[in-house]
């Protein structure tokens, strides 16, 4: 088992690298679609170490907190997911060369 110590971190991680992610767009160094799918995987990762943290971390189960660090990895979940998938969509917005048969 993973010590408590490691899943809060990877919390901390995730939120640095949501960070750095919007600043890299502030900054133009990336695209916009870089960042729809960037923020996308990085809101899923911090749900998975939000979920860490309430069933074997640090906050107990069952107590306010929990329910809401649940309720918040939910929401990261969805967010995430929504992003790709937007992302996925919108990868190809241009057709590219078409096909003749001759």
């Amino acid at each position: 088992m993973v010590p408590p110590v490691v899943n809060v971190a990877l919390v901390v991680a995730y939120a640095l690298l949501l960070g750095v992610v919007a600043l890299r767009y502030r900054r133009g160094s990336i695209t916009r679609s870089q960042l729809t799918m960037s923020l996308g995987v990085c809101l899923t990762w911090l749900s998975y170490g939000l979920l860490q943290v309430t069933q074997e971390g640090i906050v107990e189960t069952g107590t306010p907190l929990n329910a809401v660090l649940d309720g918040l990895a939910l929401v990261c979940l969805v967010a995430g997911l929504f992003l790709m998938y937007r992302w996925w969509r919108t990868r190809n917005d241009d057709p590219g060369p078409v096909e003749t048969s001759g």
